[in-house]
């Protein structure tokens, strides 16, 4: 690769490194991670909100299905009011679970053609993350049990609100230890346990590189959220969900392959 000459100070530049895709193909700075995430959303954003709504299409029907079920059965006099409780709640929590897992791997289903270049379609990407959802899911549900279990067990044993206080930082370690974990499972189709240790291994000693990364783009993206609505009324309410959900993920998902490159070919997929 040939050196390239800048008139600034005059000299000649060591050679860049290659770049196909949204990414130098090179470890990354925080300035790369969060160029590569825009250049990756406005190059494929189209195609993977497309996926990601169509996905929960899919999912709201079957809620829509439980529902009606569940509505049947709380008018009938044994069942009562509890049944549609206790059937729709799990089934609500269960629909945004599966719409978090699939914007996880189907951000991990772009990363490959984001950083090579190469064109993706809607369905194309659907049908690459669908088989991963469930790993996908299983790795994000043990992620948020570590990071939260220890609070909730206390909330369940009736300890005084300060008692909590000392587990904060727990939870929120571990919930940076883990948070790669789902990408690992999108992307390298482990199982959710391996996910979770694959995560702990590339988190570990760049506890506060992945924070700053996580963290902020999650905060972006609830902000994008919270403004869309009020720029784009009714249509705008509608795509906010779907943004909170898609926007942090190509972040995280940048952040893997970077430390999947500093860490070396040992632990690379191929």
């Amino acid at each position: 690769m040939a050196q390239h000459w800048t008139h600034r100070g005059g000299g000649w530049l060591p050679p860049r490194s290659p770049r196909p895709g949204v990414i130098p193909l090179r470890p990354l700075g925080p300035r790369d991670i969060l160029d590569g995430t825009l250049t990756t959303l406005g190059r494929y954003g189209g195609r993977l909100l497309g996926a990601l709504l169509l996905g929960q299409l899919a999912g709201l029907l079957l809620l829509v299905a439980v529902a009606g079920a569940a509505t049947l059965a709380a008018v009938t006099r044994t069942a009562g009011s509890r049944v549609f409780v206790h059937t729709l709640v799990p089934a609500v929590a269960l629909f945004l679970l599966a719409g978090w897992a699939l914007a996880t791997a189907l951000a991990a289903a772009l990363l490959r053609p984001a950083v090579l270049g190469r064109p993706v379609t809607t369905l194309g990407l659907l049908r690459a993350a669908a088989p991963r959802i469930p790993a996908v899911l299983g790795a994000r549900l043990l992620a948020l049990l570590a990071a939260a279990g220890p609070g909730a067990a206390a909330v369940a044993a009736r300890l005084p609100p300060l008692a909590l206080l000392p587990l904060a930082p727990v939870a929120l370690w571990l919930g940076v230890l883990f948070a790669l974990a789902p990408t690992a499972a999108g992307y390298e189709g482990l199982g959710p346990v391996a996910a979770l240790r694959r995560s702990a291994r590339l988190v570990r000693g760049a506890w506060w590189r992945t924070f700053g990364v996580t963290v902020p783009a999650g905060t972006l993206a609830l902000g994008a959220a919270l403004a869309v609505p009020l720029r784009f009324g009714v249509l705008g309410a509608l795509l906010a969900p779907a943004l909170l959900l898609a926007f942090p993920q190509p972040a995280s998902g940048l952040l893997y392959l970077d430390r999947l490159l500093r860490l070396g070919p040992g632990l690379s997929p191929g």
